[in-house]
């Protein structure tokens, strides 16, 4: 058999600025049955060329990229070249601009998620720019000859009509029996409001007559239509006037039926709405504090923004199914939930939909009550749920093996295609998710705020609390230290020193009333109470109280113990309005105190000589950036299981001409506070990427991770001179950027699009210091990230926590749960390595494995061959 002739390549213009997606789009496109030949674009002038240049046969545009969008490519393929199917494929676009969208000219609309429907909408939209041509063609035929008219009406796929002043159908083309399921002939003399739905007549009513009066003619009017057969049509339908001197002689007009384009925005209606509540769903499992305030959420939002008259959630209790939460009308719930369990087995509810879907573990529904024939369905339920004004049910099992099963009722018959089952179960993996991530993120999320040895608020929740009393008054402020606690542990053992903090904990609460207690870490206490006196008196008062406190003696394992103190005392606002500005003088009270052996020390004018020297280390600071004085050194990350070298962590260091070198803890926030951090940051990432270029000659894959502060990250230009110093690598950057998790947590969406563009670069991302603030993995879900670092001061802890090593186990465990990779920093003993191992943590830091060191120092240690 001969070889036919090849067929022409199907010409594809792609307006997209994602080369990654474009290729997703080809590699769909490669199943149509014939060769393709694409262009890609993405600005205005390279459209403008493509469609003078390319002519594409068919155009794929994404909805949303920087600086050109997908609305203005579509008005410009409209002025262009009208004629050329226009089909929007996004991840991005919502149901009212999908509509809006489809409106204005798009041919129609395809999810990124869903990209296999690509070939089918292609070829369907080609078939429809066809078939929209030769309606083009035989529309301007009807103005060229009486002769032709006849033909090309007679040939239409557009009902093609007249009527007289009467509103009488005098005509009718072929073309009504497809669209109406009426001959022409079947037709003259009716009157056509019996051809439009009921539903509509009232909009006709007040219209049409005004029409007739003033002989107007309308564009685009919609209607709905009876088909013979009884189904309901959409039509859109164009007419004129036919004027005789000055009299309105009738109307003469076209008929498009729009069922289809109706059945799509209706559809791209429900998947809209379901992703809706995908979405609220999502962010609600973020805020909810338990399983049922999630379970009574998403309940509410199915019905409320999915479009839905009832759902219920049922959990599995023993061998029954319970409902456990409702939403919706009242009466229909009365229905659809039994006030008692439902038995999984030999119960009367065997056939019941959702007991079916649980036990079977699988989607079932029921498109319409209503049909008496369909199989599955008890009789007796079927009249109840119609009864109660239910028309159709889906069911979806809630686990595997399933836990429970969320179930959603309509009041109108929904035959639910693959798209939307596909998005439905996918809203039941996320219940399911997010309940596993509830169970397991109560316990996270209670460490994250409370000290793990004496179950006292940490730092971060004390600060919290200072906010909310300084918004009523004076607060004070007091930071304690256990003196010899370090000691006490050695001799006592860590058991010992811990129940020792537990009961001081205890008594401090009873200090006086109103006294709030944390335990940020180690030995170190802080209370805050509100206050009427001046910061004199109320020193002078928590001063005799501390000495009372001293003399008496702590009950620990059956043992009276006295513990010596030390305490430093801040009164804002007079000492700060901020919790972090009272609880840093404090603590320089504090240390004042322990230097002068005193019990207790207030803040004063004497302290403020710190000031004093912040002032010089900004003065200093300013000119050790002209003076060339910063140095990075590096410490090495080494792959916990193999040992080998895996990167490095690039630290600041200021080499002071007079001071020498100056601790990071000291002019890093002085560097933040003035705003000078952002240049310095700057010359930082050069620093490290012309170092680890060289260091790559001889350690091929060589990266270095960057901190990266609040300040630098929110700075106007940040995206941009990271993509100036990151573009010669073309994608492949060797550098990692790393920060904390409280820059994140400010503005997650601002933060999620920043790290995307980074990892756009080629950087990998990490959350540095995780667990010291928000300790939360659920803002992680929706961010680009790569790594965690678990903080050294959970690490300091495993040898002597059993609760730290449950805290950074659930952490490793979930963290691998998300993609991400685990580095723990600060290991400083081989018990810690080998326990952080054991737990399945990726790569190691710390001073057991390696002190930062200057870069000659670093590579001739770590990098010699």
């Amino acid at each position: 058999m001969g070889q036919g002739r090849m067929m022409a390549p199907l010409k594809v213009l792609m307006v997209e600025d994602s080369a990654a997606d474009a290729e997703l789009l080809l590699r769909e496109l490669r199943r149509l049955d014939r060769p393709i030949e694409h262009l890609r674009v993405h600005s205005e002038d390279m459209l403008q060329d493509a469609l003078e240049r390319f002519v594409p046969d068919v155009v794929l545009s994404d909805y949303s990229m920087p600086g050109f969008g997908g609305s203005d490519a579509l008005e410009i393929v409209i002025k262009r070249a009208p004629g050329t199917p226009f089909v929007f494929v996004s991840g991005t676009i919502g149901e009212e601009r999908a509509i809006e969208a489809l409106q204005r000219g798009a041919w129609d609309y395809v999810l990124k998620e869903n990209l296999r429907r690509l070939p089918m909408a292609i070829e369907r939209a080609l078939r429809m720019a066809a078939e929209r041509a030769e309606r083009t063609a035989i529309q301007r035929a009807l103005h060229e000859s009486e002769e032709r008219f006849r033909g090309i009406v007679e040939s239409s796929q557009d009902w093609i009509w007249e009527v007289d002043a009467e509103l009488r159908v005098s005509y009718s083309n072929p073309a009504v029996a497809d669209i109406l399921g009426y001959e022409p002939d079947e037709l003259h003399g009716r009157v056509v409001y019996e051809l439009i739905d009921p539903a509509d007549h009232v909009e006709v009513a007040i219209r049409l007559p005004v029409i007739s009066r003033d002989a107007q003619g309308w564009r685009r009017w919609r209607l709905r239509g009876r088909h013979r057969n009884g189904h309901r049509r959409g039509r859109e339908s164009t007419g004129r006037p036919l004027i005789e001197g000055d009299r309105l002689r009738g109307f003469r007009g076209i008929c498009h039926d729009v069922t289809e384009r109706l059945r799509q925005e209706a559809h791209i209606h429900r998947l809209a709405r379901i992703h809706a509540v995908l979405s609220a769903v999502g962010n609600m499992a973020l805020r909810a504090a338990d399983r049922d305030e999630l379970l009574v959420a998403a309940c509410r939002i199915a019905v409320e923004q999915g479009g839905f008259t009832a759902a219920g959630i049922g959990v599995r209790e023993g061998d029954a199914l319970r409902v456990a939460r409702t939403y919706g009308d009242p009466g229909l719930i009365a229905a659809v939930a039994p006030d008692q369990p439902m038995p999984l087995a030999g119960g009367s509810y065997d056939e019941h939909p959702s007991l079916r879907a649980f036990n079977e573990v699988r989607v079932v529904s029921v498109p319409d009550y209503a049909d008496g024939d369909i199989a599955g369905v008890p009789r007796g339920l079927r009249e109840t749920m119609l009864e109660r004004g239910v028309r159709s049910q889906i069911s979806l099992p809630l686990g595997n093996p399933p836990w429970g099963l969320l179930a959603l009722y309509s009041d109108a018959m929904r035959v639910y295609d693959e798209e939307e089952v596909a998005l439905l179960r996918r809203l039941a993996d996320e219940l399911d998710y997010a309940v596993d991530f509830l169970a397991r993120g109560e316990r996270l999320q209670y460490l994250a705020y409370h000290n793990p040895t004496t179950g006292l608020p940490n730092r971060a929740a004390f600060q919290q609390r200072v906010g909310r009393l300084l918004e009523h008054g004076d607060v004070a402020v007091v930071a304690l230290v256990v003196l010899g606690f370090g000691r006490i542990g050695g001799v006592r053992g860590r058991d010992f020193a811990n129940s020792l903090l537990v009961a001081l904990g205890e008594e401090l609460q009873g200090l006086r009333g109103g006294i709030h207690v944390a335990h940020p870490e180690a030995d170190t206490f802080l209370l805050t109470f509100a206050t009427h006196d001046d910061a004199e008196n109320e020193c002078h008062w928590l001063e005799a109280r501390l000495d009372e406190f001293t003399r008496h003696s702590l009950l620990v394992h059956g043992e009276r113990v006295h513990v010596g103190l030390r305490a430093g005392m801040a009164v804002g606002p007079g000492h700060g309005s901020e919790p972090d500005a009272l609880e840093r003088n404090a603590l320089a009270a504090l240390a004042d105190a322990v230097a002068r052996h005193g019990l207790l020390r207030c803040y004063s004018a004497e302290l403020s000589q710190n000031t004093a020297r912040r002032i010089a280390l900004e003065r200093d600071l300013r000119q050790a950036i002209d003076g060339e004085q910063f140095v990075l050194h590096f410490q090495p990350k080494f792959d916990a299981a193999s040992g080998r070298l895996a990167g490095a962590e690039a630290l600041l260091r200021w080499n002071h001409p007079g001071e020498g070198l100056i601790s990071p803890a000291e002019f890093v926030p002085v560097l933040e506070e003035t705003g000078l951090l952002v240049g310095v940051g700057r010359w930082v990432l050069r620093e490290a990427i012309a170092t680890v270029q060289a260091w790559r000659d001889r350690c091929p894959g060589m990266r270095v991770a960057v901190n990266v502060s609040a300040r630098e990250l929110r700075h106007a230009d940040f995206l941009d001179a990271c993509r100036e110093l990151l573009a010669p690598f073309e994608g492949e950057a060797p550098i990692d950027i790393e920060i904390t998790e409280g820059v994140i947590i400010e503005d997650v969406e601002q933060s999620r699009c920043l790290l995307q563009a980074l990892r756009a670069f080629g950087c990998r991302v990490a959350i540095d210091d995780f667990g010291t603030g928000y300790s939360s993995l659920n803002y992680l879900v929706r961010l680009p990230v790569d790594t965690l670092k678990i903080d050294r001061s959970f690490v300091a802890m495993l040898e002597q926590s059993p609760e730290t090593v449950t805290l950074v186990t659930n952490t490793i465990g979930l963290a691998h749960a998300l993609g991400l990779d685990v580095v723990a920093e600060g290991v400083e003993t081989e018990a810690q390595a080998n326990l952080l191992r054991g737990l399945g943590c990726e790569l190691l830091q710390g001073f057991l494995l390696g002190r930062p060191l200057p870069a000659e120092t670093f590579a001739e240690r770590f990098l010699t061959a």
